[in-house]
């Protein structure tokens, strides 16, 4: 039995791409809606999205080894001793992750369970995602071009997150979340054009998300305030990021030629 194929979409791999994100936009959206109708509450909703993210965890990864044994060619490979340099290209990502805590602060009143289940569900969630975005479509779109795959899973994980970004209290939070989502899947695209490597990704989608939902919640200011931070570090990143993959890139062609 095949959980999952990319047969009907053979030799159309932004097709495919766009069905895999569509997929899991779905099946989280009807987990969350069962939960709700059930009457689950804000727990029951997060462990029901969280059984959606996993079932599409274990898609993934079968689809994954059945193309990889090793999933390799995904990105699923260890920075070796000459990639002292590259590991550089990661620390801003530590920075970031600090950023909401920092400023809101820890909120010490969650219970243990709690807290496990946040850690459960980020983990999950940054896997199946980062496995997605910037494992299979980075892979299925090599043939378009480095620009073409930045763009392209840029704008289609922006707007997969719209939604968070609609819960937002006024306009300028929304927007500004919007603005968040996008030029946090521009980073992660450079980065795993750069590096090759997904593993650091992972840890740090996993990391953010568990750390946003271990803050206090905020007022609309600080909301705002904290977003705006963000994506000013993401803007900045992202700028020298672009920078550093076009010298490469040339660099590359004078060599070659």
């Amino acid at each position: 039995m095949r959980i999952m194929s990319d047969q009907p979409y053979k030799g159309r791999p932004v097709l495919f791409s766009l069905f895999l994100g569509i997929v899991l936009t779905l099946l989280v959206s009807v987990a969350s809606a069962v939960a709700t109708v059930q009457g689950l509450g804000d727990t029951g909703i997060m462990v029901a999205q969280g059984c959606a993210f996993f079932v599409m965890a274990i898609a993934i990864t079968l689809y994954m080894r059945r193309k990889d044994r090793t999933m390799a060619v995904y990105g699923f490979k260890r920075l070796s001793g000459g990639d002292n340099k590259a590991a550089l290209y990661y620390v801003p990502l530590g920075i970031i992750v600090f950023v909401q805590p920092a400023i809101g602060g820890i909120n010490i009143e969650l219970s243990l369970g709690k807290v496990v289940l946040i850690v459960l569900f980020s983990l999950v969630v940054g896997y199946t995602e980062e496995s997605i975005f910037r494992g299979i479509i980075w892979e299925k779109l090599k043939d378009k071009g480095s620009l073409f795959y930045i763009l392209f899973s840029s704008i289609f994980f922006g707007i997969l997150h719209m939604a968070n970004a609609l819960n937002g209290r006024d306009w300028l939070s929304i927007l500004l979340q919007i603005i968040n989502a996008f030029l946090i899947g521009l980073i992660l695209a450079l980065l795993i054009e750069m590096t090759a490597r997904i593993l650091p990704l992972i840890i740090f989608h996993f990391m953010f998300d568990a750390m946003a939902q271990l803050t206090n919640a905020t007022t609309t200011e600080n909301e705002v305030f904290v977003v705006a931070v963000l994506n000013i570090c993401y803007l900045l990143y992202g700028t020298y990021l672009a920078v550093m993959l076009t010298r490469r890139r040339k660099t590359h062609i004078q060599i070659s030629a």
